[in-house]
């Protein structure tokens, strides 16, 4: 009875023994599935940064495009209102080149008026003249 309490103890001890080498291998598994969730968290996390920085980088581009539209557009606008202002410009000078014409055909007018005042001066001049000489004669 001894012998066989004995062997029935030495059964009990290596169940046990098995049991606490399965609990062992059950944490060593478990902390093993913690690391491993740690480690995609962690991935995770990256992924979620580089997406972050990936929508980062498009945002300054974009920004960076629209700036460059908006200045584009500004300088359309700027060359636009050059364009008109150079035709402006261009119509002034027509108008000062046609007041200059009508200027100098005036003058001309002047000048002809003058001329024909001269010459009935002259014409009435000669007609005094002749007059005075029948009137000598």
């Amino acid at each position: 009875a001894f012998v066989e309490t004995m062997n029935v103890n030495e059964e009990k001890e290596l169940k046990i023994e098995k049991m606490g080498s399965e609990y062992e291998e059950t944490i060593n598994m478990k902390e093993e599935k913690e690391l491993k969730v740690e480690k995609m968290e962690s991935e995770f996390e990256e992924t979620i940064n580089m997406k972050q920085e990936k929508e980062l980088k498009v945002d300054k581009v974009v920004s960076a495009f629209v700036e460059t539209m908006n200045m584009n557009e500004e300088k359309e606008l700027k060359i636009e209102k050059m364009g008109s202002e150079y035709e402006e410009t261009i119509n002034m000078k027509e108008e000062k080149e046609l007041k200059v014409e009508k200027m100098e055909s005036e003058f001309e007018e002047t000048i002809n008026m003058k001329q024909e005042k001269e010459l009935k001066i002259e014409k009435m001049g000669s007609e005094y003249e002749e007059t005075i000489n029948m009137k000598e004669e």
